[in-house]
């Protein structure tokens, strides 16, 4: 059982509850955040448009968030973000990867230097400067910004999955989360 209650709907107020009851499946971590009201409307806007504004590749952003669940220990991050993975191109292969990516040769150059900047963040608040230098050959300025606020927006998801205890859907692992969601901006 979760530490804190998962917020009801009779509890939410209307921005809250507007805000829910527009998702087609409503998450317990989306049920849990939704306790700071105040902040919730934000947070699930700053969301949404990791999914939909960024200009950084899907596989990437998937490919930092699974890395980051590995990190951070998280077993419903990853378990939510597997099918939704899948869902932008990340191999079967790669997921199985992702935890001893070092040594696996599945992943391109790009890949690999999104799994170092994600290792390094999550380790030590800062990535280091050659590792920068070598996504800048690949992403433009914007994309690593995305990147680290990805890393950092979904290390923070974490913490709160992994503090509160907040538990896997029935459904989890089973439903593309990113399902419904328009893609990217071209």
């Amino acid at each position: 059982m979760a530490l804190l209650p998962y917020l009801k709907d009779e509890d939410a107020s209307s921005e809250v509850l507007k805000i829910l009851k527009a998702r087609p499946l409503v998450l317990n971590v989306q049920r849990m955040t939704a306790n700071a009201q105040g902040v919730f409307p934000i947070r699930s806007k700053l969301s949404n448009a990791l999914f939909t504004q960024i200009k950084l590749d899907p596989k990437l952003r998937e490919i930092a968030i699974l890395r980051t669940a590995k990190d951070c220990h998280s077993n419903y991050e990853w378990t939510q973000h597997v099918p939704a993975a899948k869902h932008v191109g990340v191999t079967d292969e790669q997921i199985a990867a992702i935890e001893k990516w070092p040594e696996a040769k599945c992943f391109n150059e790009i890949e690999r230097g999104v799994l170092q900047l994600t290792d390094e963040v999550n380790a030590d608040v800062k990535g280091r400067r050659e590792t920068v230098e070598a996504l800048q050959r690949h992403l433009s300025a914007g994309e690593i910004i995305e990147l680290l606020i990805i890393i950092g927006h979904w290390r923070q998801t974490a913490s709160i999955l992994e503090t509160l205890e907040v538990e896997l859907e029935d459904f989890a692992g089973t439903l593309n989360i990113l399902e419904g969601i328009p893609s990217r901006p071209k």
